[in-house]
């Protein structure tokens, strides 16, 4: 008896010629690719110390699109993490990788005005407080509805002269005029309370 193999079919397949025996394969690894964009792209937010860690192996073995914007994530939202720590220069680092991955990342941006400024502010210095005034601006022009960068503005006015009432109380009620987080919202108010508290004393003294 003889027996005769049939030759298989091609058909077109992302826009190539392939035979059907192997569309099954082809398949499988596409649904391989597709996952594997997608656990990064949850691993970012879900895990992104253990994206972070893989970091190096990923770019050795090229990244795509998807990749890049997982491993963007990943170091936004340890950024992100660092900055309510207070670690200014280790999210200073993150959000530097940032724009590794997107250098346009307006997020990554602003928090990067905000780190030198508080940088500068800590100082104390008088040279260095109006930097740090300067570089809060500069923040506030990538986020206008953000009331953040006057709530610094406000700090470093008190701390460059703890009775120019005007300039401290209108960058916190600009603060307040404008978008913040509860927690800040709430340093705001008591900042006006104590300075117009502070104001009033001085002035019942003069009379």
């Amino acid at each position: 008896m003889i027996y005769t193999v049939r030759s298989l079919k091609t058909k077109t397949f992302f826009g190539l010629k392939v035979k059907l025996g192997n569309i099954f394969f082809i398949l499988i690894l596409s649904f391989l690719i597709c996952c594997s964009a997608v656990s990064y792209q949850q691993m970012a937010i879900d895990s992104p110390h253990d994206l972070i860690s893989i970091e190096d192996s990923l770019v050795n073995t090229g990244l795509n699109k998807k990749n890049q914007e997982a491993l963007s994530i990943a170091h936004k939202n340890i950024g992100l993490i660092q900055m309510r720590k207070k670690n200014y220069v280790n999210a200073r680092d993150h959000f530097s990788s940032v724009l590794n991955y997107s250098y346009d990342d307006s997020i990554a941006q602003y928090n990067l005005f905000m780190i030198d400024g508080h940088l500068l502010k800590e100082s104390g210095k008088k040279e260095k407080l109006w930097d740090a005034i300067e570089i809060y601006y500069k923040a506030l022009k990538l986020d206008p509805l953000n009331g953040e960068p006057y709530f610094f503005i406000g700090q470093c006015y008190q701390s460059l002269g703890n009775k120019d009432f005007d300039l401290i109380l209108e960058s916190y009620q600009k603060a307040l005029a404008l978008q913040l987080s509860v927690e800040l919202k709430e340093k705001v108010e008591v900042e006006i309370s104590l300075v117009s508290d502070r104001e009033k004393k001085l002035k019942d003294f003069w009379k």
